[in-house]
């Protein structure tokens, strides 16, 4: 009968026995004790108490309270800006990104940089109108530090950096970051256009979310604070990992 219809998760077993296998192996790198203590950030002025402006003053106080609510103490990690906005051609072609030629690139939202006394998040000057995103962009960033700035793993693997900010409690930023409609404008041609941002699916992240909720025991009403779609996936997770007791 319908009423006793089997809950379903929003991953497929692969990706389900991924997400599981990771958080056990990030659990091992970072401690029990560290793991377990985490939390969701909410975007709230209990975890970003400023007025946001659009400018790089947001990303400065961005990085440094990201820094506190993951526990890098490391001073010498700083935010350098470049853009990647619409661009006109001569022939009044709009290209979404300047390598977007042959659709073969997607543009990039932040990138994470070592040097030999620095290491260096690099901010694409879009993500500065979008709070969301900017907060998204550096948790992603900063979580490369942790796996890699510290040593934790010695491949870069971009599904476990976002899996470990989804970790680090930044999944309503990541999940509600994923897909975005966003408006441009020049001399000649206004219009719109959807971009992207990060690696894991909103299926995928709003596991990993439900996952990290029930296994903490945290509060699980986080629909609020997320998009309607990524609200419907987190609520179907939670209610299959309740009715499953895992």
């Amino acid at each position: 009968m319908f009423w006793n219809k089997k809950k379903k998760p929003s991953v497929t077993e692969d990706d389900k026995k991924w997400i599981e296998e990771s958080f056990i192996f990030l659990r091992e790198i970072l401690g029990n004790e560290h793991f377990d203590s985490l939390r969701t950030i909410t975007p709230t002025k209990n975890y970003y108490n400023w007025t946001f402006k659009g400018n790089e003053e947001d990303a400065e106080f961005v990085l440094e309270r990201t820094k506190e609510l993951m526990q890098i103490e490391d001073s010498n990690i700083r935010i350098e800006y470049f853009s990647d906005q619409p661009i006109e051609m001569a022939d009044g072609t709009i290209l979404s990104s300047p390598a977007d030629i042959n659709g073969k690139w997607q543009s990039a939202t932040g990138v994470y940089k070592e040097l030999e006394n620095e290491k260096i998040i690099y901010i694409e000057k879009g993500q500065l109108k979008n709070t969301f995103s900017l907060i998204a962009t550096i948790a992603h960033e900063l979580s490369h530090f942790i796996l890699l700035g510290e040593n934790r793993i010695e491949e870069n693997d971009e599904y476990l950096t976002d899996l470990t900010a989804l970790t680090y409690g930044f999944g309503i930023f990541l999940g509600n970051s994923r897909f975005q409609h966003s408006k441009f404008q020049n001399i000649s041609h206004s219009g719109w256009q959807m971009s992207s941002q990060g690696y894991l699916p909103e299926q995928v992240i709003a596991y990993a979310m439900a996952w990290l909720s029930i296994h903490r025991n945290e509060s699980t009403e986080y629909e609020k604070y997320l998009n309607n779609g990524m609200a419907k996936f987190f609520t179907q997770n939670i209610e299959y990992l309740q009715t499953n007791n895992e």
